[in-house]
């Protein structure tokens, strides 16, 4: 039965995508239908030139849209670095290319079969190929979108050199959180092993230390934010050096011993700083885990004035998140 249910369900993709492309496919091809109309110079054609020439309208439009669906919001045509008018002008080209192999493949097999009586006499056949054709022209121009650009070894060093700067300032908050988090640990056990029913009289102290494991914690995830930025740029130069073959490059050997030495410093680079960063984080969520106990131990061991803090501390917490969801 399960065989059964998944041959039916390819079935109906099968006829959902030859009922949902051939349209397409027919509007894209227009303007070779019309022009076997007119070339044929057949009377029985000629009432049907005019519908094919407002289908030509469209069929410009519906290859730009085609074009577009297809790129990725970060490839080569649609990244951000990328100009508006050389954006444009990919579009225009990639639709024009669409286009023409889509009409020549059309306008080829209508001349070959010759038809005068009707410009259509098996449209299946006919559709289906050039939508085969048109799918492989948007496969190429998709995965060409996706290729990284060639990258100098400049470029690679200049990142290289950046991933070295993220990485001493990552290292330097991981040893901060670190220290913050030792030090919270330890006022939690000294809260923890006290007397029974005595008062903590350093409130302010602790309230003080309280906002500052807080602050440490807040910071220190920024900072690693912008490292995971820095990361995610690093990434897309790493893979272009991998698609850049060496072979291009001038200067012969001593040019491809560079840049293959400056993508390995490269990728060891970004690798140590992601580990970096993964600890960070780590490290700051056992922080604000450590940071709300102490919040607790607060409140339970500072009598009256640790439970008006704690009361107040948590209706700025509750006021602060209903206004980011707001």
């Amino acid at each position: 039965m399960a065989g059964d249910r998944n041959g039916c369900g390819g079935c109906a993709l099968v006829v959902l995508a030859v009922f949902g492309g051939l349209p397409l496919t027919m509007v894209l091809a227009a303007p070779a239908i019309a022009a076997r109309i007119a070339s044929s110079g057949a009377p029985a054609l000629a009432p049907y030139l005019a519908e094919w020439r407002w289908a030509m309208i469209a069929s410009p439009l519906l290859a730009l849209v085609l074009v577009r669906l297809v790129l990725a919001r970060d490839g080569r045509l649609r990244g951000r670095s990328v100009r508006p008018g050389k954006r444009w002008l990919g579009l225009l080209g990639r639709a024009g290319v669409l286009l023409a192999v889509v009409n020549v493949a059309v306008f080829a097999q209508l001349t070959r079969a010759g038809r005068t009586d009707h410009v259509i006499a098996d449209g299946l056949p006919l559709f289906v190929f050039a939508a085969l054709a048109g799918i492989a022209v948007l496969v190429a121009i998709a995965r060409w979108d996706r290729r990284p650009d060639r990258v100098t070894v400049e470029q690679i060093r200049v990142a290289t050199a950046e991933a070295d700067r993220a990485l001493r300032r990552v290292r330097a908050e991981n040893e901060r959180v670190r220290r913050q988090g030792e030090r919270v640990q330890a006022r939690l056990a000294n809260l923890r092993t006290r007397p029974a029913g005595r008062v903590d009289v350093a409130f302010p102290a602790l309230r003080t230390f309280h906002r500052e494991s807080y602050q440490c914690a807040d910071t220190a995830h920024v900072a690693y934010q912008s490292a995971q930025a820095s990361l995610r740029t690093m990434s897309y130069v790493v893979r272009r050096s991998r698609y850049t073959a060496p072979n291009w490059l001038p200067g012969g050997r001593r040019a491809r011993a560079e840049l293959r030495a400056a993508a390995a410093q490269l990728a060891r680079s970004h690798g140590e700083l992601r580990v970096q960063v993964d600890q960070g984080l780590t490290m700051v969520r056992t922080l604000n885990a450590n940071t709300s106990e102490l919040k607790h131990e607060i409140r339970d061991s500072c009598g009256e004035p640790g439970r008006q803090w704690f009361e107040a501390l948590e209706a700025r917490i509750a006021e602060a998140r209903a206004s980011r969801a707001g």
